[in-house]
């Protein structure tokens, strides 16, 4: 660790003063023992991975009050079935009670798994300190996991952004009945793609996807909330409707809205419907408005198969004259 000294001359009174920036750098010889290394609140403390490659033996605990986790490549190929790479949990004494966390985040990270264990887990359980979200994910790459990205209790307000989350079987997944999370999640030009189930919302979190992909899933997503939708779907032609659309107890009911700028591609479709059904919902609470340009979408009967209701139904594709 090392702190940085900024010295300030004051002419008129030939005076000298020390001022600690509480920053410090976590140097060593794995990713675990840097963070281990780390000084407590209020240091920030960076964990720079160097651009090196580690080969994780346990889970790594990210303290969102106090540490950026940048630069690097991490295999957790070799985790326990069950156990994920990171959490991000500010449980534990001594923390305070402070949302003065701009400046950590986890950024420039690439992190493979296995099939059987978890990405990064947004976790806390501690009612006294509840900062689980108070960080920001940037530039990140999570693939190889049963699930890429957990959302659970005390998790809201975060940022995810210019972030890659596929190969996974679920890639983003959201507990069910969390405490105290989801509110107004936003994600920004992440690409969910290549996974068997994209996103597998079982909380009923409020997500804000701005300029983002949810490509070539299986199965695009189980939505349990609302959600805003600003981008690109691709797919094959679906043997079931992609998109599920649920309502939970005593939350607002799974929506989905997406933006005139959005499309939808259904490749090998010729432009023609590509299945009976393009969302499937079980409730009638739940609604779906639907200005997005579409390529192969109009169902063969409708464009929601259930009781719930549609805005704005798909429209063929626009061709200019």
């Amino acid at each position: 660790m090392t702190g940085h000294l900024l010295k300030i001359l004051v002419v008129s009174g030939i005076m000298t003063t020390g001022v600690s920036t509480c920053l410090a750098t976590a140097h060593s010889v794995d990713p675990a023992t840097m963070i281990a290394a780390c000084p407590t609140w209020p240091s920030h403390c960076r964990i720079d991975l160097k651009g090196q490659v580690y080969k994780l033996q346990d889970t790594l605990r990210i303290n969102p009050l106090t540490m950026t986790l940048t630069n690097g490549v991490l295999d957790a190929s070799g985790l326990s079935d069950g156990k994920p790479a990171i959490i991000i949990s500010s449980d534990g004494k001594g923390q305070p009670e402070s949302y003065d966390t701009a400046a950590n985040s986890i950024d420039h990270l690439v992190l493979a798994g296995q099939p059987k264990a978890d990405g990064i887990v947004f976790d806390n359980e501690d009612e006294d300190n509840i900062r689980a979200a108070a960080i920001t994910l940037k530039n990140i790459s999570i693939s190889n996991f049963r699930r890429g990205l957990t959302v659970g209790n005390h998790a809201y307000g975060f940022g995810l952004a210019h972030a890659q989350i596929h190969n996974n079987a679920t890639g983003i997944y959201t507990i069910p009945n969390p405490v105290d999370a989801g509110e107004r999640i936003a994600l920004v030009d992440v690409g969910v793609f290549n996974n068997t189930l994209g996103v597998d919302d079982e909380g009923g979190m409020e997500l804000d996807w701005l300029a983002s992909r949810l490509d070539y899933n299986a199965t695009t997503a189980f939505i349990s909330g609302p959600w805003t939708f600003d981008g690109h779907i691709e797919l094959a032609p679906p043997q079931t409707p992609p998109i599920r659309l649920h309502a939970l107890v005593g939350k607002p009911a799974g929506s989905l809205y997406m933006t005139t700028g959005s499309i939808i591609l259904v490749n090998q479709s010729g432009g023609k419907a590509s299945s009976d059904y393009w969302v499937q919902s079980d409730s009638p609470y739940s609604s779906i408005q639907f200005p997005a340009q579409t390529y192969g979408v109009r169902g063969k009967i409708g464009i929601m198969n259930g009781p719930a209701a549609v805005y704005g139904p798909a429209l063929p594709a626009f061709n200019p004259h």
